[in-house]
């Protein structure tokens, strides 16, 4: 016997990954706030980025180690400086209201705000 329907279930889910993302913004506001000595700085940097390569993976389902390429450069990018995190993380809001399965929603819309903006995001090899 069933005790959830399976749209019970996916809602769960969707609950679940939308309270883990208001944590991580939440998390990364205050981290933003406090000042840190150079070699903190930067291990709490990197930290930053695993969190948004971690979050872009769990909540955009990338289907294809192309896709999952696509994302590694996307995470490289906001740790070069040539794409800012508030850009990314406002596409990947954005996507993941628009279908249950944001990937292409999230890789489309991000190119094109790069685009406008001057930034040609390439292909991962």
């Amino acid at each position: 016997m069933h005790f959830m329907h399976c749209s019970n279930r996916v809602s769960a889910g969707r609950f679940v990954l939308f309270i883990v993302c208001c944590l991580f913004f939440m998390v990364a506001d205050q981290t933003r706030l406090k000042p840190l000595s150079g070699a903190e700085d930067q291990s709490l940097s990197d930290n930053k980025l695993e969190d948004l390569r971690a979050l872009l993976k769990v909540g955009l389902l990338p289907a294809s180690p192309a896709q999952e390429a696509f994302l590694d450069k996307v995470v490289s990018y906001v740790a070069q400086g040539t794409l800012s995190l508030r850009m990314v993380e406002g596409t990947f809001v954005w996507a993941r209201n628009q279908a249950e399965w944001p990937y292409p929603y999230f890789e489309q819309a991000l190119r094109e705000r790069a685009r406008r903006v001057g930034i040609k995001i390439s292909k991962a090899l």
